[in-house]
């Protein structure tokens, strides 16, 4: 029988989603845990947190990341219902799907030479092993687990979404949280479900009403309402963000600075310096990646925009934007303030 108790919370950048899968799973040592999100860095981040709470990570909280979740409890055990055969997988190949003709019924569909799975079939794999295995997968996990955490699920896409579905339609309490505007990183490149990314997986999220409890939370701890506003055009379609309370420090809001003014700027603020990309010349000041800056947080933040963000900095219309939540992340990293160096 289902568990009634899956859950989704839809949080804005700065709503503290990861400190609610920390403070409930630390609730009830009595409950059986494990938290998973896709990137080895998110899951630090969790520990390192749980550490310094509580000093060391309790027996009954287990910790993974998605891909090795996958591995070690849709694959491994179940591998010869798929591949006739046992002990055949060793790890994982980064590079993705390559063998793109091969049938579903072939080795070399989620095999490469080496016995490595393919990380766009990594999350089949797992969904066909528990059917051919009789849901072997799922009622293994049920005599593991009380509770599955799942952190940062707006990452999770094409067939990960068919596992997430196994999920919910088992005794595990689930609890997944996330922001669709957050999007900058996928676990895998395949068409499959494709309309559910980005924005998109609130739909959904709809689409599983009767299986999954929705919690919208819109007020963001972190950013004022300038910042919250100016993040609330990047997604037009999405609810607004709302800011929990406005601090005054004298230099609030969004600028925009000439490159002449770049290092004064800096020099008087001190704000973290958010790039798209390593190849972006940011003046010889110190920066970092917005992708890797996702879960950071700063009293303020100078960016140096792509082309199509000055495009929609210079009218607004967000629908020229390429990647909007690459903008939407790099904006709301910020407290108090948001710069963006425009030339001209």
């Amino acid at each position: 029988m289902p568990s009634l108790e899956n859950r989704a919370i839809v949080a804005v950048a700065g709503a503290c989603k990861t400190q609610t899968v920390i403070d409930e799973a630390l609730a009830d040592p009595s409950r059986r845990v494990l938290i998973t999100t896709y990137t080895t860095e998110n899951l630090r981040q969790i520990a390192t947190r749980i550490e310094a709470r509580i000093g060391v990570g309790p027996e009954n909280v287990h910790l993974t990341t998605w891909y090795t979740f996958l591995l070690k409890h849709g694959i491994r055990p179940y591998q010869q219902s798929v591949l006739g055969d046992i002990g055949l997988v060793r790890g994982l190949n980064f590079e993705g799907q390559k063998q793109r003709f091969a049938r579903k019924t072939e080795r070399r569909y989620f095999l490469d030479g080496n016995h490595d799975v393919f990380r766009d079939g990594l999350a089949d794999f797992a969904y066909v092993a528990n059917a051919k295995s009789g849901g072997a997968m799922i009622a293994r996990l049920e005599t593991l687990y009380d509770q599955i955490y799942i952190d940062e699920v707006q990452d999770l896409v094409g067939y990960d979404l068919d596992v997430l579905d196994l999920l919910f339609a088992s005794m595990i309490r689930v609890t997944i949280v996330g922001d669709p505007r957050q999007h900058t990183l996928a676990t895998s490149n395949v068409p499959k479900n494709k309309k559910y990314r980005g924005a998109g997986f609130s739909d959904w999220l709809d689409e599983r009403s009767n299986i999954c409890v929705r919690e919208d939370r819109l007020t963001s701890a972190r950013c004022n309402q300038s910042i919250c506003d100016f993040a609330s055009n990047v997604f037009p379609d999405l609810p607004r963000l709302e800011a929990a309370e406005e601090t005054t420090t004298g230099h609030d809001g969004v600028f925009f600075i000439k490159p002449f003014d770049v290092h004064e700027y800096y020099e008087e603020h001190q704000p973290a310096v958010l790039r798209d990309r390593r190849t972006t010349d940011t003046f010889g000041l110190p920066a970092m990646n917005i992708g890797v800056a996702k879960g950071s947080t700063f009293d303020r933040v100078l960016i140096f925009p792509t082309s199509p963000m000055r495009r929609y900095l210079d009218d607004g219309d967000a629908s020229k934007l390429r990647a909007p939540e690459r903008l939407y992340v790099a904006v709301t990293r910020a407290c108090h303030s948001v710069a963006f160096v425009l030339p001209g």
